[in-house]
């Protein structure tokens, strides 16, 4: 019995990875390569220009920014960020492209790389919100499947109704870091501050810049009285 449902589950993979492939061409996103997997569709080639963030990179970024200093227990990047690079391909199609389920196979990538130093730190995970609006015209919010992914990886729920984002902000691209702070002060809340309280919670987004949002973010969970905060994002913006 174990062997039949072992083949049917062979067969059912098959036949998800072969329409996957049916709805996005297996082409490099980058440079237009074939590649063997569409679910990660760069090819080996550009998969070399994907650079690791050190360890400790993305906790020092965050503390440029007196806000932060002491709202996160941890906080990991998993690959740079930079213009007209492979990863910025791969984040405008997750982010723009209508490709949510990109960040499903990126998120369960993040999860598999970090989960020595997540597996035993974290009850509860939570993704960067979208505002109401910008998540209607979008259709998806892409920080939330990679949530999902990650919390495929470590076993953990994911629960975006437990951090909201109270009002519209201004994109961030163009902005200052001093722009940026004020533009999401204030912008998040916990709404129900008891199902957070004494709990470990990893907040997840797509990229990391000055850690503005971040940072706001941390302070609506800290005034729920979290236990801890540690980040997680795919990119660390150069």
């Amino acid at each position: 019995m174990l062997v039949l449902l072992d083949s049917y589950r062979q067969v059912l993979q098959q036949l998800g990875q072969a329409l996957w492939g049916l709805l996005y061409p297996p082409f490099c996103l980058h440079c237009g390569e074939r590649v063997e997997n569409a679910r990660f569709p760069l090819c080996p080639a550009c998969q070399q220009q994907l650079h690791r963030v050190p360890k400790s990179e993305a906790l020092h970024r965050l503390h440029q920014l007196p806000a932060a200093v002491g709202c996160f227990r941890a906080a990991h990047a998993l690959w740079y960020y930079a213009p007209k690079q492979p990863l910025e391909r791969l984040h405008h199609a997750l982010k723009y492209g209508n490709r949510p389920t990109y960040g499903l196979h990126l998120g369960q990538i993040m999860g598999k790389t970090f989960s020595p130093l997540l597996q035993e730190t974290i009850d509860v995970i939570l993704p960067i919100p979208l505002h109401r609006g910008r998540y209607l015209a979008r259709g998806y919010n892409q920080s939330a499947w990679l949530a999902y992914g990650v919390g495929d990886v470590l076993g953990r729920p994911v629960m975006p109704k437990l951090l909201q984002r109270l009002r519209a902000t201004r994109s961030q691209t163009h902005l200052s870091r001093s722009e940026r702070q004020a533009n999401v002060a204030g912008a998040f809340r916990a709404p129900m501050p008891d199902l957070l309280r004494g709990r470990h919670i990893l907040l997840v987004d797509d990229l990391l810049t000055t850690g503005a949002t971040a940072t706001a973010a941390a302070h609506a969970l800290h005034a729920a009285r979290v236990a801890s905060v540690t980040l997680l994002t795919l990119g660390l913006a150069h």
